[in-house]
């Protein structure tokens, strides 16, 4: 009877253990920042309005929530996907794909970028900057000064200031590699 009740209680443990590989999350834009590192590699579904769509490429989607505020979600298309469509710009999207980390700035980082930026400055190159409408930093948390004479140090700066109110923590930003989406 006591093999019985171990084997039992071990099928159900792996019965969960299996239920729960592959479960997909589901998340808003008001707490995907507070879950993003737990959720890498993971599938999860969002629900936003789109707020931007790059207008390069059309694979870069910036999702706000319904209900306003500032926080703003990136996704991206995957490989296989065709572009957003720029014209459902203010659709409700929900979103499935899997959480990736975009890009981890610290130190080092901005130090080689600054170099990077005075060398070309020193050289008396100017840097041909995509035009940004500033959606990329809003969704970063930055504020950059906009009536800075080079817009790249002024970045450099944001992130310098972002990373101390950070604790001298370097910044982690995510985004979803959308396969699937759907707009209301």
């Amino acid at each position: 009877m006591k093999k019985l009740f171990a084997t039992l209680a071990v099928a159900l443990f792996v019965m969960a253990i299996m239920a729960s590989c592959g479960k997909q999350s589901n998340v808003t834009v008001e707490n995907f920042k507070s879950q993003a590192k737990e959720l890498v590699n993971k599938e999860v579904t969002i629900t936003g309005v789109a707020s931007h769509i790059c207008s390069h490429s059309g694979r870069k989607l910036f999702l706000a929530s319904e209900n306003g505020g500032e926080e703003l979600v990136t996704v991206f298309t995957s490989k296989d996907m065709k572009p957003f469509d720029k014209e459902t710009i203010g659709k409700v999207y929900t979103v499935k794909g899997i959480v990736k980390i975009t890009q981890t700035i610290d130190e080092q980082y901005l130090d080689n970028w600054e170099k990077d930026v005075m060398e070309q400055i020193a050289k008396g190159e100017t840097v041909e900057e995509e035009s940004h409408c500033g959606t990329e930093n809003k969704a970063a948390g930055i504020e950059v000064d906009e009536n800075a004479e080079n817009a790249e140090l002024a970045q450099i700066k944001a992130f310098r200031q972002k990373i101390e109110e950070n604790n001298g923590e370097p910044l982690v930003f995510y985004h979803i590699e959308c396969n699937s989406f759907e707009i209301k």
